[in-house]
């Protein structure tokens, strides 16, 4: 799960409700389309409200949530939408922490530095929502 640190954040957000991708995507994952990311957030219902692995099909209308306008805002994010590189886990990540997105799995991985554009994330403090998240800071290059 991926949770905004503060309810304000909504108050300024631009939702994307038309995003659709041409592969699956899951609810809190991030997505790149037309050089904007988007941070998918559909509303469950039924069984699915419960689960924490929905899945919705290539081609579903998508709730985007454009993350460049939260710069300077964080989101708290679980550590199952971090994707380690080999050798990398959880200890890994102290404050400073670049973040970065990869497009086709939606995911974040531990970056060595700042991209030159586009949004990153920086890791302010490590926390607990669902298990070990992070609290990271949203940044544009």
């Amino acid at each position: 799960m991926i949770k905004c640190e503060t309810v304000g954040m909504f108050e300024i957000a631009k939702l994307n409700p038309v995003l659709t991708s041409e592969n699956a995507v899951a609810n809190y994952d991030f997505l790149t389309k037309n050089d904007i990311t988007y941070l998918i957030c559909n509303t469950t219902l039924g069984d699915d409200a419960y689960r924490d692995d929905v899945t919705f099909a290539a081609g579903e209308y998508l709730n985007g949530y454009q993350v460049d306008v939260w710069a300077g805002q964080k989101l708290v994010i679980d550590e199952k939408h971090i994707a380690y590189g080999s050798g990398e886990d959880y200890d890994d990540i102290t404050a400073g922490t670049t973040l970065l997105t990869i497009n086709a799995a939606g995911k974040l991985a531990i970056a060595e530095a700042a991209p030159e554009t586009g949004v990153y994330f920086k890791v302010t403090d490590k926390t607990t929502l669902t298990g070990k998240a992070v609290k990271a800071m949203v940044m544009v290059a």
